[in-house]
């Protein structure tokens, strides 16, 4: 029960783990915008910020249609730069600017938020099928991008902690 009484529902429970988690990624991405660390890779051999930051916003694009009832993913121009299996190029010139890439990221989660806001718990319940993933409906597609985002949160923690070691010395 919230502080007012109310149950604390399905919906809201589902709209503060999105929230939490993009939050998460959100201020990461914000300190590596505010130290240039588009770059920095949390490996060797793994994907750069500006990689990641360009990934998360290309397939939360992809799930939006799920939300939003979009025919295309409204990023789907992004797919040779950023979708799994993409080079992760050294030359950041071959990428959008990072400026962009984060307003696209920052407006699409904002209208996701807003359309998951809105919806029922029977829309919640409806099929959506991803073979590969074993999904079977949109509370779970939406709960797979929840932990497909905190997968590159650690690994964006990973730069911003590797930045602020290095400048600890």
């Amino acid at each position: 029960m919230s502080a007012e009484g109310a149950s604390y529902g399905r919906l809201q429970r589902v709209l503060d783990r999105v929230s939490f988690t993009w939050g998460a990624s959100g201020t990461k991405l914000a300190y590596v915008a505010e130290h240039g660390l588009w770059m920095n890779r949390f490996r060797p051999g793994g994907p750069h910020a500006l990689w990641i930051a360009g990934h998360l916003a290309f397939y939360e694009g992809g799930a939006r249609k799920l939300y939003q009832g979009l025919e295309h993913n409204p990023l789907g121009h992004w797919k040779d730069l950023f979708a799994n299996g993409s080079e992760c190029y050294d030359e950041p010139a071959k990428y959008p600017a990072p400026e962009q890439i984060l307003a696209e990221l920052e407006g699409g989660r904002k209208e996701a938020l807003s359309a998951i806001a809105g919806l029922s718990d029977a829309r919640l319940d409806s099929p959506v099928v991803n073979e590969r993933l074993k999904i079977r409906d949109l509370q779970s597609q939406i709960e797979f991008m929840v932990w497909h985002d905190a997968h590159h949160d650690a690994q964006l923690g990973a730069i911003v902690n590797n930045h602020k070691a290095s400048q600890s010395g």
